[in-house]
């Protein structure tokens, strides 16, 4: 079963509706592009809805789960063999075509992740920068949608920014 359609499905269950909103759509494709797996998903959505009562949760928007959803994938080991500082220092060969690394030599798994993410708000950053006006302009009319949850906001132009220099997250968690 697809991504999309395994979440769906989960989700109307869940929420106890009939279809998704076309945010709530978007929203889904925008955790797909950014490699959330479907597990860490659907655990954060059922943690997130769980907090309402039924009656509630058909009309809550499906972003509000984001928060729960990253913070259940900060530190989610993909199956099989993960050898964490492999993957870390090809992220940073990666990062290392957009801007300049100081090096770093991390302890463990959450100091890389952490450096991880600071070379992807700087490489977000230069690619904002290098926008014009207008293509700003149409980036945040394009996300308006998502304006009440600044942090999701954030991660879809970053998502929006990296799509267009062809760049996947850096994360370790992320596929």
């Amino acid at each position: 079963m697809s991504y999309y359609k395994d979440l769906k499905d989960f989700i109307l269950e869940l929420r106890g509706s009939y279809f998704l909103s076309p945010r709530d759509r978007w929203f889904l494709k925008f955790l797909e592009e950014e490699g959330y797996p479907k597990e860490v998903v659907k655990e954060g959505i059922k943690k997130f809805f769980l907090f309402f009562p039924p009656e509630k949760r058909a009309k809550l928007p499906l972003f509000m789960s984001y928060k729960e959803i990253k913070k259940l994938n900060k530190y989610h080991i993909p199956k099989g063999s993960f050898d964490w500082r492999e993957r870390f220092y090809k992220k940073l060969q990666i990062a290392k075509e957009f801007i300049d690394i100081t090096p770093f030599e991390p302890e463990d798994i959450k100091s890389a992740e952490e450096f991880l993410q600071s070379l992807e708000r700087q490489i977000a950053q230069k690619l904002w920068d290098g926008l014009s006006k207008e293509e700003k302009t149409e980036i945040m009319r394009k996300f308006s949608a998502f304006k009440e949850d600044k942090e999701l906001l954030k991660a879809m132009i970053k998502r929006e920014l990296f799509k267009r220099v062809g760049l996947r997250g850096l994360s370790l968690f992320l596929e």
